[in-house]
């Protein structure tokens, strides 16, 4: 367990931040180790003079993210730091705007697309299967927008999880989510989901093939379609 020491005073301005960034800095130095009991929310408080509700916030913050577990009447502890945990959902630390909607998407192009090279080659025959029935599912929905979202959301979480890798479903499962609001205006704008079920067709003929490039090329496609109509929707909305 961490020294007294190691809690020292930190800047006033976003505080709660800041609380947060310290134990996580903690852990990464390995003055936290896994399963250690951190000081109770009161002495945190003491030890880095800021208040109690502050330290409240990291710590929820931080519980989010799978960083730290609270067992109540127990204690708050760090976590075993496994993929998931250290993978956390980024959509808590970030907040989709008109400055980083091109960030968002190019990193997409990078994880998303090599997602796809990688199902090209190890997705199952009965994931194939879904992904074919889901297909057929979502030409029934082009007029109702609610639920093709949802349908679209198993869709891409089939393809990441044929991965086999916890660190890419992680990652794409809230790059996905950080956009889902602005998706929800696109996908109620004529023609976004015809677009969208025409470009999981493709997807889906070239896991089929299990032929990498073809898939890899599909999502690059079907990407560049998504981020145009998520901007367009994100002009609509100001």
């Amino acid at each position: 367990m961490a020294e007294p020491e190691e809690f020292l005073p930190i800047e006033r301005s976003s505080i709660a931040e800041q609380v947060a960034k310290k134990l996580l800095d903690l852990i990464r130095t390995r003055n936290l180790k896994p399963g250690d009991m951190l000081p109770t929310e009161r002495d945190l408080a003491a030890m880095m003079q800021v208040s109690r509700p502050s330290v409240r916030e990291a710590i929820r913050g931080l519980q989010i993210l799978g960083v730290i577990r609270v067992r109540q009447g127990y204690g708050i502890y760090v976590s075993p730091l496994d993929a998931a945990d250290l993978l956390g959902p980024l959509q808590f630390l970030l907040t989709l705007n008109a400055e980083n909607i091109n960030a968002l998407y190019e990193i997409r192009r990078l994880v998303d697309v090599g997602i796809a090279r990688l199902a090209a080659e190890r997705i199952s025959t009965p994931d194939l299967l879904r992904l074919k029935q889901l297909v057929v599912v979502q030409r029934d929905l082009l007029y109702d927008p609610l639920s093709f979202r949802a349908s679209d959301l198993k869709f891409h979480t089939i393809i990441m999880e044929a991965t086999g890798n916890p660190f890419m479903v992680r990652t794409a499962s809230s790059l996905y989510l950080l956009g889902a609001e602005y998706r929800r205006l696109a996908s109620e704008t004529p023609g976004v989901l015809r677009q969208s079920l025409a470009d999981h067709e493709v997807i889906v003929a070239a896991l089929e093939k299990r032929n990498g490039e073809a898939a890899a090329k599909a999502v690059e496609d079907h990407l560049h379609n998504v981020h145009r109509s998520t901007v367009d929707a994100m002009e609509k909305d100001q």
